[in-house]
């Protein structure tokens, strides 16, 4: 419901219009009268007033004072103006001010009433507009404190391949979500590999070190630089750089990287490694990934080092010699046959565009059963079981001619993926000796880098393969294995509660006691006394 207002110093004039009209079914709830401005203003600053109809010319101030104090007082008010003078001077003032309309007496009624639902309709229309843009306002304030989030999960959606690394698909994600850049533009990959923490983290722990590590590399490897740093949905932290019409320095790029590096080593307490990849489309990005996931993987030696895939690193174990494999490993992996598939004839389709050898063909054939091979191991799997044909001992076959090395590796891929599909609730190889050594070596002080030195692995990508595959971050299974061992030497032996922590791997008893209140909520002694004392006869 509305409120009308109705100013005039003649009395029959004000009476005319509040009682010669019908006002109810313009949804007005009050009229109200007023005989001069200053009594317009009581009312107006009493009650909301939505439209007020004004004289001009009246003795203590003319409507156009009033309506300049309206404007700056009841600013949503709407002015319709009176006056038995065509004045254009008073046309001109009233239209500056922003009045609604101007009629000149003698009045029509209907005309005036017209005029007045006029004006309720543009009131009305305002207020959905303003509505609209306070719920606009609100959700854009949300939107944007939940942009970063967004403009992360696209990018592990475009990595993973859930979103179509195809241009337009691209360009759609970059305009909603406002990234800097178009389907031709490109990126520079960095993989941050986590080698070792130093400290004993709980998994939620090493979540929140993780984020805290992320934000500074937004700050010390991109700078100012346009770009983003993303956790891959397989425990990967991954910087990129927007790039479009220009690069960063490479120099520059492995000074930042090195003093990354530093800081974590200083404030983090950790180790922890750089891979820079090359200047890619970034239609090719899940690629680019694989080629610094097949660099971290193949390093076992160094640590605390930047990597650099442009100029060629060399590292112990090398990267595969064999052509644009390194980042089938990951696909192959994750099962994205046709992906793969697509590899398979982009490789083959370039080789025979610049030639090829029999040295190349076998490279590339060594390669896919180096890749094969792996990643049965890696999730446990027979490779018997896998090929029972002996599909892949037909070295002579396959590369015989190049189309005949393309479709033996299609064929290979396909076998493998569809094999380990009907496969993939069996427990890694790699995870069950992992969990044998640390059995083993339980009371000894375990490091994460000579774990994975037991298995031939990257400590981060051992990591990031364990948690995926048990749940758990591999210091909470050790400690969740010693806190068992504990509790067991407790209740069923003598052993003194000092030789329990030696046994566990702890070598202070300080420490071990800490660890074991904080695991199972109280002391040693007093689980002891507990537990013993409850299987007395």
């Amino acid at each position: 419901m509305y409120n009308l207002l109705v100013v005039d110093d003649e009395k029959f004039a004000v009476k005319g219009i509040t009682q010669g009209i019908e006002w109810s079914d313009l949804q007005f709830d009050h009229v109200f009268e007023a005989y001069s401005t200053e009594e317009a203003k009581r009312v107006l600053f009493s009650h909301k007033i939505d439209v007020m109809i004004s004289d001009i010319e009246m003795p203590d101030a003319n409507g156009l004072k009033l309506l300049e104090w309206v404007k700056e007082h009841s600013p949503f008010t709407e002015t319709i103006f009176l006056t038995g003078h065509a004045k254009f001077d008073y046309a001109q003032k009233a239209i500056q001010l922003g009045s609604f309309n101007y009629l000149i007496k003698p009045l029509d009624h209907d005309h005036l009433k017209e005029i007045v639902q006029k004006a309720v309709h543009k009131i009305q229309a305002d207020q959905e507009l303003h509505d609209f843009n306070k719920t606009y306002e609100k959700y854009y304030d949300i939107w944007i404190k939940q942009l970063p989030t967004l403009v992360e999960r696209f990018w592990q959606e475009v990595i993973s391949g859930k979103i179509p690394s195809r241009q337009e698909r691209l360009q759609a994600g970059f305009q909603i979500y406002g990234i800097p850049m178009d389907a031709q533009s490109q990126v520079i990959p960095v993989l941050i590999s986590v080698e070792q923490w130093r400290e004993d983290l709980s998994a939620r722990d090493e979540e929140i070190m993780e984020y805290a590590l992320r934000k500074a590399g937004a700050e010390m490897i991109l700078q100012s630089d346009p770009g983003c740093v993303i956790p891959d949905q397989n425990g990967i932290n991954l910087v990129l750089f927007y790039v479009r019409d220009y690069a960063p320095v490479w120099q520059d790029l492995n000074r930042r990287c090195t003093e990354y590096i530093q800081a974590c080593n200083r404030f983090f307490y950790c180790d922890l490694s750089c891979y820079i990849g090359e200047l890619t489309p970034v239609t090719d990005i899940g690629r680019a990934l694989g080629s610094l996931i097949g660099m971290e993987r193949n390093n076992v030696t160094k640590t605390n080092s930047v990597m650099n895939l442009q100029t060629c690193v060399e590292l112990k174990g090398g990267l595969p010699s064999f052509p644009l494999i390194s980042d089938w490993f990951l696909l192959y992996e994750l099962g994205k046959l046709d992906e793969l598939l697509d590899r398979i004839d982009e490789s083959t389709e370039r080789m025979q565009v610049s030639g090829v050898s029999s040295e190349s063909l076998e490279a590339l054939y060594f390669g896919l059963i180096h890749m094969v091979y792996y990643v049965a191991h890696k999730k446990g799997l027979s490779i018997q079981n896998m090929f029972p044909h002996n599909e892949l001992q037909d070295l002579a076959v396959a590369t015989r001619s190049l189309k005949q090395l393309r479709n033996w590796s299609a064929r290979i891929v396909t076998v493998g993926i569809e094999y380990m599909n009907r496969h993939h609730h069996e427990v890694s190889v790699v995870i069950s000796r992992v969990r044998k050594f640390i059995e083993e070596h339980l009371h000894e002080e375990l490091k994460r880098e000579d774990i994975a030195a037991s298995v031939y692995l990257n400590p981060a990508y051992l990591s990031r393969l364990f948690k995926k595959e048990t749940g758990l971050s591999i210091s909470d299974y050790i400690l969740g294995v010693r806190m068992d061992k504990a509790k067991k030497l407790l209740v069923e032996s003598g052993v003194k509660v000092s030789n329990v922590a030696e046994l566990t791997g702890y070598g202070h008893f300080s420490h071990f006691a800490k660890m074991f209140k904080r695991v199972i909520g109280i002391s040693p002694q007093e689980y002891r006394k507990k537990f013993q004392i409850n299987k007395s006869p």
